[in-house]
């Protein structure tokens, strides 16, 4: 069950899928490489972003 769940397993990489454009994925893509980040640690500052933006309402 989820609630057994050890941090050691809520910390392991998995697969977010979701679907976009094909004209989104390719911004994203060259943006982030255009800012030397890979597109986890976009997606990762991004949702903190977000999350802060939300608290802060």
């Amino acid at each position: 069950m989820a609630e057994d769940a050890s941090d050691d397993d809520l910390d392991a990489l998995v697969s977010l899928n979701f679907k976009i454009t094909e004209r989104e994925r390719r911004a994203f893509k060259v943006w982030c490489a255009s800012k030397g980040l890979t597109q986890v640690e976009s997606f990762k500052q991004g949702f903190k972003l977000l999350k802060e933006k939300g608290e802060a309402r």
